[in-house]
């Protein structure tokens, strides 16, 4: 093979391969509704929320928006995660592990503090400071303080989130009632 030759097959060979990676990185949109910032206060604010009423959880059609059902490796941890663990290593385990918690609350209320937000080539990362009012069936309220970082990935087109980090503490819910809503 030629020099010549082989430079065209280099080139032919690595624009193939840049090609799907930028057009990929850049299908996903920066800001916007459809932004990771925003997906983010909606994961949240929509798809935490439980109202008195609602239909039983279900992780695939309340939270499946946010989330890659079909390659759902990553890492996914929460200290107010209920039942023996809280880091797992599979969206799906880790979304339905909330079922138990959201089928005996009466209502999970939440209001964002503020927010920030780092996007990169197919990659965003986002933070949340938020709070939260779960009232249970039994009529027990538990109030939370909470700070909420997402690590996103772009696929096909859409933001899903890859990597999560929740951490929560408890509080009196007075101190939050002004935020409960707050988007």
């Amino acid at each position: 093979m030629t020099r010549h030759a082989k430079l065209h097959t280099t080139c032919l060979v690595l624009g193939a391969l840049a090609l799907p990676l930028s057009a990929h990185a850049a299908s996903c949109p920066q800001d916007g509704a459809d932004g990771p910032l925003a997906l983010h206060r909606e994961w949240i604010m929509k798809g935490w929320e439980r109202h008195e009423g609602d239909a039983e959880y279900d992780f695939a059609r309340k939270l499946g928006k946010f989330y890659d059902l079909k390659e759902t490796k990553g890492v996914f941890w929460d200290n107010f995660a209920p039942g023996e663990t809280q880091l797992f290593d599979d969206a799906v385990r880790y979304g339905n592990n909330w079922k138990g918690l959201q089928d005996a609350a009466r209502s999970v209320l939440h209001g964002i503090r503020d927010g920030d937000v780092i996007v990169a080539d197919g990659v965003a990362s986002t933070t949340l400071g938020f709070v939260g009012r779960l009232e249970r069936l039994t009529g027990e309220v538990i109030a939370f303080d909470a700070r909420s970082q997402l690590g996103w990935t772009c696929v096909e087109g859409t933001w899903k989130i890859r990597h999560e980090m929740n951490y929560a503490w408890t509080v009196d819910p007075k101190t939050i009632e002004p935020l409960l809503g707050k988007q």
